[in-house]
């Protein structure tokens, strides 16, 4: 397999730089590297799946998860070949995830981790629903514009001192009995377009089964659990 390339990708907006092979992820994601992109995919070759993926905050810091990053490999892997089929297996810090490509319309469906509600005791983050997607996730529901709640506590929020890995925090409008809107705020980027683990959370959070349906700034993405209850997501990739 010919892991050697190097492309930008997004999902849903949220923009990633995409290193098929080996690479020194602290050079990768340096600024001029970076272009401007939420973090680095860093694709390697794996012995029991597909590809193993890890993936790397724009401030350089690691992360387990990404469900719109893994939408972009999962697309490039199928349409470049390197995956001679449209389902596959892609394994990362969180677990392994199956995803199906239908490439007639950019859109990738990743199953994701079996979620688990958390809590934390501090009454200064009394209003925020935890889920743990594989990576630490808060939810924290509004009435108002989640943009402009957003701007208000976001980075607040994210870097409470009793977070000690930080924390992913989403703010979202519940908009219909399968509907929200959300803004995001993510650990090591700060405000991005959209978040797959984010939207999950708050599909989650919505106390829905499915299908569920979360808007952003960069698209719609869409929610449901299998049969095992773990969380499918299905959104669209796109190439740059």
């Amino acid at each position: 397999m010919n892991y050697h390339q190097q492309l930008f990708m997004h999902g849903a907006s949220n923009r990633f730089l995409v290193h098929l092979g080996e690479g020194d992820p602290q050079f990768l994601c340096l600024r001029e590297q970076l272009q401007g992109a939420d973090g680095v995919l860093l694709v390697q070759e794996d012995d029991e799946v597909d590809a193993f993926v890890r993936i790397f905050n724009a401030d350089g810091t690691e992360a387990e998860q990404c469900g719109n990053g893994l939408r972009c490999v999962a697309l490039h892997l199928v349409r470049s070949k390197l995956v001679e089929k449209n389902e596959l297996v892609i394994r990362t810090l969180a677990g392994v995830s199956q995803c199906v490509v239908r490439e007639d319309c950019n859109e990738v469906e990743v199953s994701m981790c079996i979620p688990t509600v958390e809590s934390y005791a501090d009454s200064s983050v009394e209003k925020l629903f935890f889920v743990n997607m594989g990576n630490p996730n808060a939810v924290y529901w509004t009435q108002d514009d989640p943009v402009e709640v957003r701007e208000a506590l976001g980075e607040q929020l994210s870097s409470n001192a009793q977070f000690t890995n930080g924390m992913n925090v989403h703010f979202a409008r519940r908009d219909g009995e399968q509907y929200a809107t959300c803004a995001s705020f993510e650990r090591g980027v700060g405000n991005t377009h959209a978040s797959g683990t984010g939207g999950a959370s708050v599909f989650v959070a919505s106390g829905t089964v499915g299908p569920f349906f979360v808007s952003s700034v960069g698209g719609t993405l869409t929610y449901r659990f299998n049969e095992k209850g773990e969380v499918v997501m299905a959104g669209p990739a796109s190439y740059e």
